[in-house]
Order: structure tokens, then sequence, then C-alpha cells
């Protein structure tokens, strides 16, 4: 079925006033914009909910898009105070919005022409009745709900009027003038709308620097007069952001604000490069393209400001190229990363690919001069567009994606910033993707830099999200130059009840500053106080702004806008400034309410990190309260630095430098300092004695006498992987069980690592849920010969019992073997080396005790002796015990060995034996290490198990030292408070004292050193000639 049309060629783009007798009731007029304003009351949008009765009022002919689009922005921006949230429907009447577009106009210097009552000129055109593909032109540039169409009779032409840009809106009768403000060139082209991306050029539209032109208009209307009366700027120098109210009214939600465009239009102008990838994006793709394929899941983990999206493109690119019927659908947390990313994905060279927006913001992406791409929420849009195309991109926010519940069509998914998905358990606007069970082959793959693992519905839930493919870290990035390098600075005060103090000690050192409070009521505090404040002599003035959910989005944005154009200045915030928003000469951020989410901490700490040339250091700020009334190390003051340990345990995790550092700090160089309020007057050797200790103890020891950064699962992955991994490669063999890692002045156990990623690993491979992310387990397996000596052993069972049965095959007999020394670890260790090895644990595990060996191999052993007449298992009386002077093949085959080796030089053929199956014998065996890797200085030491802390050999509990044991820092019963915190600092100081008594032995020298004297001892002249005598 079809309708018959009369239309004009198309391609008039103007801002119009729309009138409908309904909104004229209700004292509402709608504006808006349009590349066709000759069809543009045709649509959907217009006619689904409203009586076909729409006429223009007025419309503002353009030469482009972009000029009617800065037209209509700019009047809804001044007629802000008389606008529908989030709806081009303004309260007023039709003759004062056609004023404030005719002062707008001559304001900017925008040609156009002006019509009254227009009425546009129509010819036959057939249009389907369902809609679909309406027109074989492109699809209407600026249309935000595009559907339907039928035909409408306008009211009577009005001549039309060219409005001059004198400014003070008259008209003459005259032809558009060449001149434009935003364009050049040729204006006829029509930009191509949503379904398609042809070739990229450049210019992008923004009202930013229109902005001072405009609040003369407003002042010239006295708009200004009304802001000030709501709370806005009070006479001085600084300028202080208004205060309005919005309509979000819980500081619960202010953490889901998100700051929308359509208020103010944002630049699309940031022009995105992708010539290459760096040497970590390229392995991030390779290892989670990998993942993807093989599970379907997998979460790219990559430190704020890295590029995550470049991996995700590349992933997209080569699924489309794979599959020419793929879909694709790209979920982003808000309107502001959805248009950045889809010019993101445009400039990568995303641009023959169709591609849609999903959202509520009805202002259009700019991608280039030519091609633009609006956001809808219709939902026949949406399906027309993936029924239409083969294949395709769909950007969504995940506010909006509930629209594509029931079209699952999509072969590839992309959550990014999948951190917001997490939280509630139950269905969500947010997680409605996520808990739809996946389509056949569906890949997901979820992009974030902080992980959620603290809420009902969390990120370890492997069945939605996977494991972690790839990670990289944020001190990977600063090393690598991509992220701004940070100081951490703890600002100690008397109190926090004056923050002021606190503030203009960092504004002493820094230009701009963030501030993250608490709530809405604490940043209204602190920005009233700091405005009532004087301002120190030696600190240079600063603007003072405040932002939150209240004030609605044009203040916020406004507020951003000042904080940005600022030289110096302050902006205090709760979460509204927390991800997503993109400050270049943003050097700091004050915490100046405890923060307890590690996720939390990490985003915001990331805000001033951005790197751009020249740019300093940036600096994180942590106040804390420290009373010098009372001793330095007093309980007191010890409590207080409580609030810091949150923020060192989340840096840990993504800075394992951090970790180094809190072990060591005077052997490891870490930006981390303290600095008192003036009025303090703290000495260096205070804050040296005190304060960095006491943040020490605290991380390490918490509230019990145990060192919590020595548990194999509280090290950081990288730097204890890479001391493995240096291990494998440069002593050709995995860690020993008494394998020492030095670190500062401890000494750690490689063995409780090693035995924990075994044992990680081996759930991995059971497929049973292991605590070993994915990009672990493939850092495991890139190392040599994982599978077969990493993850066994050196001695693994069944290679071992297959080497013996192949001898025996062959010869009839045992070979002739040092059971006890003859073992060697490494990985060039020859079969027989290796055979000792496991007879040696087979003979140890028939100990005076009892037979220990596990059944398994006990069965393959007596397979074997059975099979060659040979005897394993010794003799025991009806008590158990070993019975004397019992011989088995394993001592006989140890007899024969010692004997020939005797006789060597007299035996060539045994020497010949010596060469082939034990190599460098006796020398290397003896210390279980080539004498090169010996000589070369690279073997770790041998690592001293502790004494039970608490408890000297042979004493009972009644005589030995104090010990929490209350578990968790539970008081005990009895005991007053002080005095257990007391006993708390006690027993941690006394636990780092044994830590620096510890010992460890140099495998060169065969000498035990006290840790604190490890490095001095290897630079020693007699270490250096032990080692010169083993080359």
């Amino acid at each position: 079925m079809f309708f018959r049309v009369t239309m004009p060629l198309l391609g008039v783009a103007g801002f119009y006033i729309a009138r409908h007798p309904w909104l004229l009731a209700a004292g509402y007029v709608k504006v808006g914009f349009s590349s066709y304003v000759e069809t543009r009351l045709d649509m959907a949008s217009f006619k689904t909910c409203f009586t076909p009765e729409w006429s223009y009022y007025a419309v503002f002919e353009c030469e482009s898009s972009k000029e009617a689009l800065l037209l209509e922005q700019s009047v809804l921006y001044l007629m802000s105070d008389k606008r529908v949230a989030h709806r081009e429907l303004v309260c007023a009447s039709e003759e004062e919005v056609e004023r404030m577009a005719l002062r707008v106009a001559g304001k900017l210097n925008i040609n156009c022409v002006h019509r009254r009552f227009p009425n546009y000129l129509k010819h036959d055109m057939r249009i389907p009745a369902d809609g679909a593909a309406a027109f074989s032109l492109p699809s209407p540039g600026d249309e935000r709900n595009q559907g339907n169409e039928s035909d409408d009779v306008h009211p009577s032409v009005v001549e039309g009027e060219a409005v001059t840009p004198s400014g003070d809106g008259a008209s003459v009768n005259s032809a558009l003038s060449p001149s434009s403000p935003l364009m050049r060139g040729n204006t006829k082209a029509s930009p191509t709308m949503v379904s398609s991306i042809p070739p990229k050029n450049e210019v992008a539209l923004t009202i930013t620097s229109y902005l001072p032109a405009l609040d003369l208009v407003k002042r010239d209307l006295a708009v200004a007069t009304q802001m000030a009366e709501d709370g806005g700027a009070p006479p001085g120098d600084s300028y202080y952001a208004d205060r309005g109210t919005g309509a979000m009214t819980s500081e619960v939600d202010e953490n889901l604000t998100e700051l929308s465009a359509s208020t103010f239009l944002l630049a699309d102008d940031e022009e995105y490069r992708l010539d290459k990838l760096r040497p970590y994006q390229k392995d991030a793709v390779h290892r989670v393209r990998a993942e993807l394929w093989k599970t379907g899941r997998a979460i790219c983990q990559m430190a704020c400001r890295c590029g995550k999206t470049p991996v995700a493109f590349m992933i997209l690119k080569d699924l489309l190229a794979r599959e020419r019927s793929a879909k694709v659908l790209y979920l982003v947390p808000g309107l502001t990363l959805l248009r950045q990313t889809a010019k993101k994905l445009f400039d990568y060279g995303l641009q023959d690919v169709p591609t849609l927006l999903i959202g509520s913001d009805p202002q259009p992406v700019f991608l280039d001069h030519d091609h633009i791409l609006t956001m809808t929420t219709d939902f026949l849009m949406i399906r027309g567009f993936l029924a239409n195309n083969p294949h395709g991109v769909v950007l969504s926010t995940y506010h909006s994606s509930p629209l594509l519940k029931e079209l699952q069509v999509f072969s590839f998914i992309i959550f990014d910033e999948c951190h917001r998905v997490c939280g509630s358990s139950e269905v969500t606007a947010f997680n409605t993707i996520l808990l739809q069970p996946p389509q056949f082959n569906e890949k997901r793959l979820f992009l974030t830099a902080t992980p959620t693992y603290d809420t009902p519905l969390k990120m370890s839930n492997e069945a939605l999200f996977g494991s972690i493919a790839y990670r990289y870290y944020l001190r990977e990035g600063i090393d690598a130059g991509y992220v701004n390098p940070f100081t951490v600075r703890i600002v100690l005060g008397p109190s926090l009840d004056d923050m002021n103090l606190y503030f203009f000690e960092a504004m002493r050192i820094v230009d701009k500053m963030l501030v993250f409070c608490r709530n809405i009521k604490h940043a209204e505090e602190l920005y009233d106080n700091m405005v009532k404040a004087k301002l120190p002599a030696d600190v240079d003035a600063f603007t003072v702004l405040v932002a939150h959910s209240r004030m609605g989005g044009t203040h916020v944005l406004q507020a951003l806008r000042q904080f940005t154009e600022s030289a110096r200045a302050i902006l205090f915030n709760v979460r509204l400034f927390q991800e997503g928003v993109e400050i270049p000469d943003l050097n700091a951020v004050f915490f100046a309410a405890p923060r307890y989410s590690a996720r939390d901490i990490i985003q915001s700490i990331c805000r001033p990190l951005n790197k751009v040339p020249h740019k300093p250091k940036s600096f994180v700020f942590l106040p804390a309260v420290f009373d010098p009334t009372v001793a330095e190390d007093d309980p007191i003051n010890l409590k207080n630095f409580s609030t810091l340990v949150p923020f060192t345990d989340a840096l840990m995790d993504e800075d394992p430098k951090l970790f180094e550092y809190m072990i060591d700090p005077d052997k490891v160089d870490y930006d981390f300092s303290v600095v008192g309020v003036r009025s303090m007057r703290l000495s260096s050797n205070q804050i040296r004695d005190f304060v960095l200790p006491a943040v020490r103890r605290g991380v390490r020891y918490s509230t019990q006498n145990v060192d919590r950064l020595h548990r194999a699962a509280r090290m950081p992955w990288k730097p204890i992987f890479s001391e493995v991994r240096r291990i494998v490669l440069e002593c050709n063999r995995y860690p020993k069980t008494n394998d020492a890692w030095v670190v500062g002045n401890n000494s750690i156990s490689l063995n409780l690592f090693y035995r924990y990623i075994r044992k990680g690993y081996e759930a991995y491979m059971n497929g049973d849920h292991s605590y070993l992310q994915v990009y672990q387990v493939r850092d495991l397996e890139s190392l040599p010969k994982w599978k077969q000596y990493g993850l066994h052993g050196p001695y693994p069972w069944r290679e071992c019992m297959q080497t013996l049965e192949d001898y025996l095959a062959r010869f009839g007999r045992v070979p002739p073997l040092d059971i006890h020394k003859g073992g060697y670890i490494g990985l060039d260790a020859t079969p027989l080396e290796r055979l000792c090895g496991c007879l040696m644990h087979v003979n140890q595990s028939d100990a005076r005790g009892a037979l220990t060996l596990a059944p398994s191999k006990q069965v393959d052993m007596d397979r074997i002796s059975s099979t060659y007449g040979l005897k394993w298992r010794k003799l025991r009386t009806k008590s158990g015990k070993l019975r004397k002077g019992q011989r088995t093949f394993m001592t006989d085959s140890y007899t024969q060995f010692k004997s020939l080796v005797r006789d060597v030089k007299s035996n060539p053929a045994f020497q010949k034996y010596l060469d082939i199956h034990f190599p460098g014998y006796p020398h290397k065996h003896e210390r279980m290490e080539s004498l090169q890797v010996l000589s070369d200085g690279k073997v770790p030491p041998r690592h001293l198990p502790r004494r039970r802390r608490g408890r000297k050999r042979g004493s009972t509990a009644k005589d030995s030292e104090p010990v929490v044991k209350r578990g968790r820092g539970r008081p005990r019963k009895g005991v007053p408070q002080q005095r257990q915190q007391q006993q708390l600092q006690e027993d941690s100081t006394q636990a780092e004292a044994k830590e620096l008594k510890q010992t460890v032995m140099c495998r060169v020298c065969r000498v035990y050193v006290p840790v604190s004297k490890y490095q001095d001892h290897l630079l020693s002249t007699t270490h250096r000639r032990n080692q010169a005598a083993l080359s």
C-alpha cells in the first residue's frame, strides 16, 4: 500500500517553531532544527501521539544543518529556565521564541531566511505505507525519531525575510549571504545519516565559543538577574557556580547522574588517531580474541587512559571482516561516552559499516563535515535498521538497551565500563542485556579499568562475565609514558572540621583541583566555607566552584566549563566527575572524605592522569588528622590513619611498586610524601619517623600480628610472577621449595606462590572454579614447558615411569642410578636424572612410619616390578616397623652406581654413560644448580622458614610472647580499649622487628646472611671471588 504525497526537491535546512492546538492550550511551543524542514512535520514522532494538526509558526532557513543546530541550541540555552527538561518544548509564546531566535541570529552572525507560516510546494511522490525506506534520497538529517509519513497541507505562505547580521533583528528582502560562521565550501551536500558512514573529513560543531555572546544576550534580557536570585555569582574577582535545583533530589542517586549533552552541546571536534596499536594493545587484542573464540566471554582490564577502545575496535573490525553478516552491539554507560565512542570508531576507520545510535539525546553527533549520526529510541526504526542491514554496528547506552531485549540478533556485544552494570541482581535497565541468555555463538567482551566484586551482581560471576583475559596496570602505563605520573601526598592537620587549611596547603602547589566530597550537603558546606575564607598571602587567587546533581544539567555544565577555562580553580563535587570527564590540564584530586570502594578510589585518582605535553606530575591529596598533644606513636594517632588504608590497598592492586615500598620504604623509591598544614609546624624528622612507618604498619599488619602482604593471594601478580619468570628463563628451572624472593629487607617464600599457582591452574584445567584469572593462566602457559615441568614438577610421574619401562624393555635390567643425589631439576635434565629424582621420592615415601606413596603410584610400581621380577616394597613387622637389612631394586641400583663411580677412571664406558645421562656430575647435582648460572649470580637465595611468631622453640603457650589471637581485631574481653590498641601496636612492632632479623642462605657462598645485609653481601669481595671460582 502506498500514500501519494506531493513535495519539492528536499534539502532546506532550518530552525523551526512548530505549533499544535494541544500544546498551545497548555502554553507550550515546540522548537527544533532539521536538515529537511519540508518533511519534518510528517515524521512519526509528530503524528504518533498527536492529531495531524501540526504547522509551522516560523522557520529560519539556514545555509546548513549545522547553522540550524547552532540556532536551536542557542535558543534553548537562553530559554533554559522555560524549557521542559530533556525536551524541545518551551513554556513561552511563539512570538517570544521568535524574537529570541531573531536576536541570536543577528548576534551570532547566522545568515538565514526568516519565514512565518511557511508552506512548501509539493510534487507527486509515492511513499510505502509502512514507512520503511520512504525515500531513495539519504535519510532526513536531524530527525530524532523517524517513522511513518503521510501528507499534510500546511498554512498559507508568507514571503521570506532574510535576517541580517546586524544584531538588531531587522529583516530585509535579500539573498543568502555567502559567509557563514561555521561552514565554508559546498553547502548543498546533504549529510548522510544513520544508515551509512562515507569517507571522513573535518569540522565539528559546538556552542562553547559562542557562550560569551550568548551571555551578553542573557544579560540584555535580564536572565542574569534571575540566575543571581537562584544563587548565582556574588560580587568579587572569583567566579562561583550557580546553584540551581534539578530533578535529582536523592544523594544516593548522585553516582548515577548522567550529564546530558542536550542541555549544553559539547564539542565533537576532537580527532582520534589510530595509526598503530601500542605493543601492549597488540598483546591485549591477541589474548582477548583467543579467549573470546574459546569461551565466548572475556574481560579486558586496562588502567584508565591506556586505550581500551582501540582494542575493542580491532576485535570488532576483525569480526566484521570474518563474518559478513555479523551485527555488533556496543554498550556504554552514558550519552557523553556514546557520542565520544561513535566519533572514535569513525576516526579509527569504521566508515563503511551501517551504524545506529540508540539514546535519548536529540543532538546529532558530527563525525566530520558531511557525516552526522542522530540518536533514536524509536523501536520501529531500530527494528527496521537491523532488518534492512545484513551487517552493522549499533551503539547504545545501557539505559536505552531494554529496547533491544526482543531483538536478539547480535553476534558480538561489547560492554564498555562494564563495572557500571554491576549492582542489584534484579533486572534493571543497565543489566537487561547482560542477564539475557546469549545466542548461539554470541561473543561478549567486557571493558573496564576497575572491576566490581562487592555487589550482589559482581564480576567474579564467570558464567556472566567470563575471566580477565588481559590485565594492564596503571604503573605500566605510567612507566611507558602513556599516563601522567602522580604523587601521593598526605596532608596532616589538627582537625577535619576546618578543611580550608588542607585546601590552601594543596593549592600552594597545584593550579586546578577536583575535590571529592562525602555528599551534597558536605560539598555545599566546603564550598560556603571556602567562599567566606580569607586567602593566605602565599596562595595565589583561584576560582571556587561547586557542582552536584541537584543543580540541574545546565548549571553543572556551566561550572565544568568555567573550571576548564580558569587558570586556577577548585571544584567541589561528590561523584559527578568521578568517571568519564576529560579535563586536560587538571593536575590534582583531593579526597575530602573517606572512600572505601577500590573502584571509586582508582577512578577518581585517574582523573588528572591524562597525558599532555609538558604537563608536570599530578597530585593525589589525602587528608589525615594528627594530634600533637599526644605521643607520635599513640594509638589515637594510629587510629586517625585508618582512613588511609583503603587508599593504599586500592593503589597497590594497580601499582605493584607500592607493594615493595610498603615492605621497605628505605630501599624502594616511591612518590609518597607527607606535609603538615602550616600551623602545625611539623618537622621533617617527625614526618619521616612517625607517619610513613604508621601507614606501613597499618597496611601490612592491620589489627593482627600477621604480615598480610606475605600471603600468596595478597601479593601483586606482576612483580612476583616476573620473579618466577626470571628464574625459569635465567636459571633454567622452576622454583625450588626453598627459593626466596628478597623484597626490601624481607624474604618471601616463592614456594607459597608456586603452590598457589599450581593449585589454581590445576582447578582451571579440571574445569573447576579457579581463583586464577585467564590472563594469569595465559601468563603461566607462556612459560617454557609449563604443563610438562611447571605444573607437575621436575619429576613428572608418568614420564619417569615410561623412562623406567623403556630402559627395562631394552636392556632387561635397572640402570645404575644415584638415587640420593643424581636427580636434577633443570629444564634440560636428562630422562635418567628425572628418574633418579622420582625414585628418591618413592624411596622416601616408604619410610619408617608408613608407606605414604599415593595408591595409584603403588599400582604402577607393582605392575612394573611384577613384569620384570623386581622388588620395591619394604617388608614390615605386624606393628608396622621396617625390617632391617632389606634391599630393593632402588638400593641395588644405587650401590652399583657408587661402585662404578669409584672406578670411573679405568672404565671409559661408564664415563661415557655419565656424560650422556648425568652431565656435570657430581658438582651440578650436589648443588642442584647449573654452575654457570651460579657463576653468573642469577640464582635466588635460599629461604629459611621463620619460627612461629610469638613462641620460641620448646616454649609453651604460657611463657610465650603475647600474640593477637582474636582474629580480625576483635577486642579481648576484660581489657581496656586503650590497652588493646597499645598491645596491637606493640605486636606489630615486634613482628616488624622480627622481619628485620630474617636470614637467607647465599647459594654461591653457602653462608647465612641477614636479609637486610643480603644486597651488601652480593657486592662483597668474598662473594665475587666465590662466583669466579665456579666459572
